[in-house]
């Protein structure tokens, strides 16, 4: 940071929803097509952004001291100005190389420090990693990977705005972000999970959804299903599900018994400012034990009811499916293993305007993210125009053929 975080503010708690999350990164990387700062060397002009970029960075970090910090015992975070790390590198290729390339997020990969994303870096590392990568068409990436200790998908979005907001106008710019720590979750130490699994077994594909194939389904969901106005996110999470359990079932005599999670966006729910940063998330489930239970209309109806039972008071305030995490962990086992073979797991941030983040060049051509090691993952975003999703698959190498 550029300036030294006070004594008042050197310890930030985190609450029982943080120390639920390992300590893995949120990696996003923002593509900007035509950057052109002035009529200079490639090399210089790298160099003019990076410098640009890093000043900016540290100006944010006085607003944003947790970044900053070292993690400690799964408790708090020691806002003790260690930094964040900034690096800058050239790439021998055009970004259309990347953007157009057939397997997207190996691609985007390029643009993040190597073996950095998705890591999960308990002690001793950097809670925010940033790079800046200039392709040999004058276009840029800016990649950011954030600690999930911290804070969640609209913590990153508020962060990397204020950054932008730094880096095009610091003379204006005034940042107030508010840390809730353990203020709205309590504090209650437990054993952080882990949800790294083997890279070398997991696949990641891309899949498109056109806004036009998006609105016919679900006007076919909301007829057979009885769910009004179904939105984007429950119909393609549906189909991803039942996709996913269908693979996995190609193989055997009888259906797999699939649990499918979701984390949920609570700030509407406890009133919280737009400027709130940490993981103020609720999670549902829901669950598929015969083929009935993965029939489209079924499938959404489940997601609806789990959405309306979550934003109630008490489920937010002390979730029961995190608490039965809690309590398999203590005792040694993963969580769910008895009842389910397959965990599948949805984050979601459609309608989070990634696409409208400016550091100065214009909006970003495409938001992306990197390969993951993950298994049964699913991970939605929008499209730049169009209303579409851009869904991130993590499956297990012999079961993405089937899926596809």
């Amino acid at each position: 940071p550029s300036s030294l975080t006070p004594p008042t503010l050197r310890y930030h708690k985190l609450s029982y929803i943080d120390q639920f999350h390992s300590n893995m990164y949120i990696p996003l990387a923002f593509f900007y097509p035509k950057v052109q700062q002035r009529e200079e060397s490639t090399d210089n002009e790298l160099s003019h952004i990076a410098h640009l970029l890093q000043t900016s960075l540290s100006k944010t970090l006085v607003s944003y001291y947790p970044y900053a910090g070292k993690l400690r015992d799964n408790a708090i975070v020691d806002c003790n100005d260690m930094g964040a790390e900034f690096l800058s590198v050239r790439i021998n290729c055009t970004m259309s190389e990347i953007l157009d390339h057939p397997d997207a997020s190996q691609a985007e990969s390029i643009v993040f420090p190597k073996d950095l994303p998705w890591a999960n870096n308990y002690e001793g590392g950097n809670l925010l990693v940033a790079q800046v990568s200039k392709f040999d068409c004058g276009g840029i990436a800016i990649s950011v990977c954030l600690s999930h200790k911290i804070g969640d998908g609209t913590s990153v979005l508020n962060f990397v705005n204020d950054w932008s907001r730094m880096t095009y106008s610091p003379m204006t710019t005034t940042l107030s972000p508010k840390f809730v720590g353990d203020s709205i979750f309590s504090s209650n130490p437990i054993i952080a999970p882990q949800m790294l699994s083997n890279v070398s077994e997991c696949v990641q594909k891309r899949i498109i959804f056109h806004k036009t194939k998006l609105d016919a389904l679900r006007a076919k969901v909301a007829a057979e299903s009885g769910v009004e106005n179904p939105t984007r996110a429950e119909v393609v999470s549906a189909i991803l599900f039942r996709c996913a359990i269908k693979a996995a079932s190609s193989t055997t005599t009888s259906m797999v018994p699939s649990k499918f999670v979701h984390f949920l966006n609570v700030r509407s729910m406890m009133k919280c400012r737009p400027s709130a940063i940490g993981n103020i998330l609720s999670i549902f489930s829901t669950t598929a034990t015969k083929e009935e239970d993965i029939e489209l209309p079924t499938l959404v109806r489940n997601l609806r009811k789990g959405v309306e039972e979550s934003y109630k008071k008490d489920q937010v305030e002390q979730n029961e499916l995190i608490l039965e995490v809690v309590e398999s962990m203590r005792k040694g086992k993963k969580p769910f293993d008895e009842e389910y073979e397959n965990v599948y797991s949805c984050s979601n941030v459609c309608r989070f305007p990634f696409y409208n983040v400016d550091f100065g060049w214009g909006k970003p051509e495409r938001v992306g993210l990197p390969n993951g090691p993950f298994k049964n993952l699913f991970f939605l975003k929008d499209l730049k125009i169009g209303q579409g999703v851009d869904a991130r698959v993590m499956l297990q190498k012999q079961h993405m053929s089937e899926f596809e």
